[in-house]
């Protein structure tokens, strides 16, 4: 596995940019070996913004040590995502309040995911619920995760009012006429390496339709790597060879979002980093 090189594939036009990470995980087993490399290809690569996601109770405390060891760089949020909440004990939301308390932090990832066939969806919509009703009262950011579920979050998303923090849902693959109704209830959507896959024109003809302020960049790292580009090979790889997802493809991505959009990477680095910084303003104190 790779995991020594520092300068990352990013277009000779998009350097010297500043760009943010709204979503990534970089708690997760496949990173930790390889963890000072990843973030110092981020930091080459002008990443000047890391949010990293925790997913259950189990991996809080990994998440709460990336943010103290790079105050500054990375920002972090603690929930249970949709995978995992078999695993929460029985005081989750009191420990989650906790380290919510403890720490400048954002709330996620959190969701529904109608691809389960375990028969928890009613378990997994109330600990998502119980998390967002969490999110309003405390007025944290918080991000989302949906595959499968859109007419379920859809309805419940469209019921409340606009979110006091903003909401973000990550590698957003809903449908395209809900962007600007979601976006008045302050909700974002963010883009990543699944943008650059020709045959993805569901999230192409959303990354054209998301309204201005609305739009972020992702890796979800170590998950949904980009397709490079020719000639370039992928820093890390899993155990089944395939490619690993980091921060330092956001410049890759970025360039591709400001084709589809008409306008500059200049332009897609100011804009996704102001966003970024209007959305996790309560994270970077």
């Amino acid at each position: 596995m790779s995991g020594v090189s520092i300068t990352p594939p990013i277009p000779s036009d998009s350097q010297n940019l500043a760009w943010a990470d709204a979503h990534s995980h970089l708690q997760n087993p496949r990173l930790a070996p390889h963890l000072p490399h990843v973030l110092a290809r981020a930091r080459a690569s002008g990443v000047g913004i890391l949010h990293v996601n925790a997913t259950a109770e189990s991996d809080w405390s990994a998440v709460a040590g990336l943010g103290n060891a790079h105050s500054g760089f990375v920002i972090c949020s603690f929930g249970l995502h949709p995978w995992f909440i078999q695993g929460r004990t029985s005081r989750w939301l009191q420990n989650l309040r906790e380290i919510l308390a403890s720490r400048p932090s954002g709330i996620g990832e959190i969701g529904l995911d109608g691809r389960m066939d375990d028969g928890l969806d009613a378990d997994r919509e109330a600990v998502f619920r119980t998390q967002l009703e969490l999110s309003f009262e405390l007025a944290l950011p918080a991000s989302l995760h949906c595959r499968d579920a859109w007419g379920r979050m859809l309805e419940i998303l469209l019921a409340l009012p606009p979110h006091p923090a903003g909401l973000l849902i990550h590698a957003y693959s809903g449908p395209a006429d809900a962007l600007e109704p979601l976006a008045a209830k302050n909700v974002h959507f963010s883009f990543g390496g699944t943008l650059t896959r020709p045959k993805n024109a569901r999230a192409r003809e959303n990354a054209v339709r998301v309204p201005a302020g609305h739009f972020l960049l992702e890796s979800d790292a170590p998950d949904l790597p980009p397709d490079l580009p020719e000639g370039k090979t992928a820093h890390l790889t899993g155990e089944n060879g395939k490619p690993l997802s980091e921060p330092a493809y956001i410049p890759q991505v970025g360039q591709l979002l400001a084709q589809l959009r008409g306008t500059s990477p200049g332009e897609i680095a100011a804009q996704t980093t102001a966003t970024a910084k209007r959305l996790f303003a309560k994270l970077l104190t």
